[in-house]
């Protein structure tokens, strides 16, 4: 049989799904003769999004109590007055019982008024414990609510700080959350109003009346929290290729991953290596956010809003104690083996594989691609490689219109021992401007970004290169290029074509090149991958070059390979391949840095029969 059999697959599917509608074709595709599929898949994940939080100081924070009644108050906060004391003698004003007496001190009298308050300690019940409490009445955090019932019309509540969730309340000194815990003696109600207390007036004149703040207004450093940028994890999907190995050598499976970006629908991310390993998610992203946050603004490149403190700051502890890990949610991520150096991780530079663009035309109100527009996909799936071509519907903005053909795989190489390092990939990438792809040629040039220069300067992007695992001398994610037969192209503006050679230009527009008149065929030639230090390594399977004139996308090429089926009956005549063409038109592609670069195109293995 003169090449590998093929299964073939078309379809479509929309944007947003497509990575996952390639993978389930390519591992069950029924390959011919009933040979097992050696392609399987290792992983898969949704897109996911989570929040975290930044904790905010908001120093000299006044306090406020929201009363049942829908007012605020302002909370105080009681001095010491257990050190008063007499200015002219020293002697303690606290009596034996833990009170100071007021006087009147109107014409210096020094007449005591009856009343007297309570400055040690205050003994309570606590509401959410019912324990009794018993604390100094220094510092004691309190408010004067409005009490019709009362005689001062004001009534003084011992307070706690924290905050609530649910019918539970947690101290917590950084909370604008105020809650009342037990009544002050009566006395407080007008003395708090006041805001001093007359205690003592010494007859000298030279002294005058003791009347030191009963309390403060309370400060404090309030604590409150801000949502991060959203966080955001893309979907993906991990492939494994097992294919046996020659001889005398050890198997040597290798991983592809197609990542697809999240909030992009014109391209995915193509990676591969020789091994990885996951750490799954654990506990659900929905509760970094579903109570703290307005789930309407928890999107992709925005900072949601924040709608519970509380819940917020409950989340950022969860997230940030090291200690903590029930409901701890925890994204999953992909990490890559490294290699024998132990810091680098060996897996490719992502290759951008484009079907679609966004469209520039003045006219159009939406420019960028929806997720559900239709992809058309065609799969030649065997053990060796994936070949396939990616067609994303066509847009009003026909420039975004995009055919990219794709390789995965291994390629069949000269030297039949060559296998552990025979793994490659190339895509087709789209237009080097913002506008249409969000990428820049600078974006994926090995020379001026170091994403693509990880492996030296010869590192392939798998866009405009065919990345290769390894070469001969062990250099991994190196650049190989198309060759393949073809007539001499015409380069404009590049010098003069010798006048022997100028017949051989092709010129479309002049000589309409088509079939041969001879044979009534068309010329197609394997394409040859090179080394540019290492030369020739192999050729693609199922994969030829063919010029692009007068033929028509999707036509079916049928090569009669002289072979006979059966050598010793030549009745059942000879193996017949067909190819499918591809009028391959991404901006950027492998052909793109050929002999051929802008007239030639591709055919792909779809059956041998």
């Amino acid at each position: 049989m003169p090449s590998n059999t093929v299964a073939w697959v078309e379809g479509s599917a929309n944007a947003d799904k497509i990575v996952f509608e390639l993978s389930n074709q390519i591992v069950n595709a029924k390959l011919p003769d009933d040979e097992e599929n050696g392609w399987t898949e290792s992983y898969r994940s949704v897109q996911d999004k989570w929040v975290t939080y930044t904790p905010v100081s908001t120093p000299s924070t006044a306090g406020m109590y929201t009363h049942m009644d829908g007012k605020k108050y302002p909370v105080y906060k009681l001095s010491d007055l257990t050190g008063a004391k007499n200015p002219a003698t020293e002697a303690s004003l606290v009596d034996s019982d833990g009170y100071v007496k007021e006087v009147n001190t109107f014409n210096f009298s020094n007449t005591p008024t009856g009343r007297k308050l309570l400055v040690t300690k205050v003994a309570y019940t606590d509401p959410d414990t019912n324990l009794p409490v018993v604390r100094p009445v220094a510092d004691l955090l309190v408010v004067n609510v409005d009490d019709a019932t009362r005689a001062s019309k004001k009534a003084c509540y011992i307070v706690k700080q924290g905050y609530s969730k649910g019918s539970n309340f947690t101290d917590h000194a950084r909370w604008q959350d105020f809650k009342i815990v037990a009544p002050m003696p009566s006395d407080y109600d007008s003395f708090l109003a006041n805001g001093q207390l007359n205690i003592y007036l010494y007859i000298n004149k030279d002294y005058g009346a003791v009347a030191p703040n009963l309390a403060l207004p309370y400060n404090f450093n309030q604590l409150t929290y801000k949502a991060d940028l959203t966080h955001y994890s893309d979907t993906t999907v991990v492939l494994k290729s097992v294919k046996k190995p020659p001889e005398g050598q050890s198997a040597k499976d290798f991983y592809v991953m197609l990542k697809m970006p999240a909030q992009q629908f014109n391209y995915f991310d193509v990676y591969y290596g020789g091994n990885f390993k996951v750490v799954e998610a654990a506990g659900s992203s929905l509760s970094t956010y579903n109570m703290a946050c307005d789930i309407a603004t928890v999107k992709i490149n925005q900072v949601p809003t924040v709608k519970s403190q509380v819940e917020a700051h409950l989340a950022y502890l969860k997230w940030n104690d090291p200690d903590t890990s029930e409901g701890k949610y925890t994204p999953a991520y992909i990490e890559w083996l490294y290699d024998y150096d132990g810091t680098t991780q060996v897996t490719s530079p992502p290759a951008h594989f484009f079907f679609g663009a966004n469209s520039t035309v003045s006219w159009l109100a939406n420019k960028k691609r929806r997720p559900d527009y239709g992809v058309n996909y065609w799969l030649s799936v065997n053990n060796n490689r994936v070949a396939l071509v990616l067609e994303g519907d066509p847009a009003p903005d026909i420039e975004g219109y995009y055919r990219s053909f794709g390789y995965i795989g291994r390629i069949i190489p000269f030297n039949d021992t060559d296998y552990a390092g025979n793994f490659g990939v190339t895509v087709g990438m789209g237009d080097m401007t913002v506008e249409k792809s969000g990428f820049t040629i600078a974006d994926i040039r090995v020379d001026q970004n170091p994403a693509y220069a990880g492996f030296g300067r010869n590192t392939s992007n798998g866009m405009y290169s065919f990345s290769m695992f390894r070469t001969a001398s062990n250099v991994m994610y190196q650049s190989y290029y198309p060759a393949f037969i073809t007539q001499l192209p015409s380069y404009s503006g590049v010098g003069s074509i010798p006048s022997d050679l100028s017949k051989l230009i092709l010129d479309k527009t002049k000589n309409f090149f088509q079939a041969s008149v001879w044979t009534k065929r068309y010329h197609a030639s394997p394409v040859y991958l090179v080394h540019q230090y290492e030369g020739y390594r192999g050729y693609m399977d199922g994969v030829v070059a063919i010029n692009d004139f007068n033929l028509i996308n999707k036509d079916e090429l049928i090569v009669d390979t002289e072979e006979w089926k059966d050598p010793a009956d030549h009745s059942k005549g000879t193996w017949t391949e067909v190819y499918k063409f591809f009028s391959v038109n991404s901006p950027v592609n492998f052909l793109k840095f050929s002999a051929n670069p802008d007239e030639c195109s591709i055919a792909i293995l779809k059956e041998v029969k």
